[in-house]
């Protein structure tokens, strides 16, 4: 799709492809610019799809947060409807992590406090996000986030689907709970930030192996190493509440978000002594989305 009008929107550029559909950059008749996200054509054939996307624009809408990414309208424009948000200059986190490090670097307790402000709210609502990570914030030169993609979110009104062994995820950041299809509740939430706070300290994940599967039987069986084997220079408090975060068995973990965040407050107010290393080779590997799986 080149620059063109589509229901009083003209698309500009394209910013990014994903698993769903494309987010473009486009203005209005005021030109004012938003994001433009449409279903991919494949997937606004699958009724199924088109609900979830529809889904994920109006649950969205409805959770006004400053680090929830601000969504506007949902068109429905046959054959790809599409939904606007506001328009934040960025590029996610894992990115930054890697290639934009100085929006990263020293920022590392103010950026996880963010989140986890963000998924108070979110559990609140009694909602579930089930694909927290790295790639779902977005971070600006100021080093504000966004959390975005709610297309996975479970809410308290919906049937649960774990019946048929329903499995939906990004590997690297999946709860135990989540990969044998269980019952999902904050603390799986919970679980994957203690993965992507754990990557944010110590610039690789908990978990590295050569396909998707392997990675899920880790979260399932494998104990993380402290993150002091990786950066000595971790507290062990510090290493105490990211492998709590990260705990198997759901009431192991810290309970809401809340008490996350109360944890969080501890370290924010001390200096970071946390080595920026760079990314190992490998780290990147196995991000990629899983969507009804069965395992």
């Amino acid at each position: 799709m080149g620059p063109q009008s589509l229901k009083g929107y003209l698309v500009q550029d394209k910013i990014k492809d994903g698993s769903v559909g494309s987010v473009w950059r486009a203005t209005n008749s005021r030109g004012q610019e938003f994001a433009l996200k449409q279903i991919a054509l494949a997937n606004a054939k699958s009724g199924s799809k088109l609900r979830q996307f529809k889904k994920e624009a109006t649950l969205t809408r409805e959770l006004q947060h400053p680090s929830i990414i601000k969504v506007f309208e949902y068109v429905d424009a046959p054959p790809q409807p599409f939904f606007t948000m506001e328009y934040f200059e960025s590029e996610n986190l894992k990115w930054a992590m890697a290639q934009m490090p100085e929006r990263v670097h020293k920022h590392e307790f103010q950026i996880l406090m963010a989140i986890a402000d963000a998924l108070a709210f979110v559990h609140t609502k009694g909602i579930v996000h089930k694909d927290i990570k790295p790639e779902n914030v977005l971070i600006n030169a100021e080093s504000e986030v966004r959390l975005i993609d709610f297309s996975l979110a479970s809410t308290k009104w919906d049937r649960m689907l774990q019946f048929g062994r329903r499995v939906e995820g990004t590997p690297m950041y999946m709860a135990p709970e989540q990969i044998r299809g269980e019952k999902c509740d904050q603390r799986t939430d919970i679980y994957s930030f203690g993965v992507m706070m754990y990557e944010l300290m110590t610039k690789r994940p908990p978990f590295t192996a050569s396909d998707p599967q392997k990675m899920l039987e880790k979260h399932c069986d494998e104990r993380p190493i402290p993150m002091s084997a990786i950066v000595p220079t971790v507290a062990p408090e510090l290493d105490k509440l990211v492998l709590r975060l990260l705990a198997k068995n759901p009431d192991h973990r810290l309970p809401d978000m809340s008490s996350v965040m109360q944890e969080l407050a501890r370290w924010i107010q001390q200096p970071t002594v946390l080595r920026l290393k760079q990314i190992r080779p490998g780290a990147l590997q196995h991000g990629t989305e899983v969507a009804s799986s069965t395992l």
